[in-house]
């Protein structure tokens, strides 16, 4: 599976279950979209 992430999106490429197991691994933890993806990517 892979993860592309942008400062806005974020785009997850693979399987169904592999999908479906990564969004369920991120569900166990308290953190918004928006707030992931300011700590994973930069704005510009």
């Amino acid at each position: 599976m892979k993860a592309y992430y942008h400062f806005n999106q974020l785009r997850l490429v693979g399987k169904g279950w592999e999908i479906k197991n990564k969004l369920r691994e991120w569900a166990r933890h308290p953190m918004t979209l928006k707030s992931f993806l300011d700590q994973r990517v930069p704005r510009p």
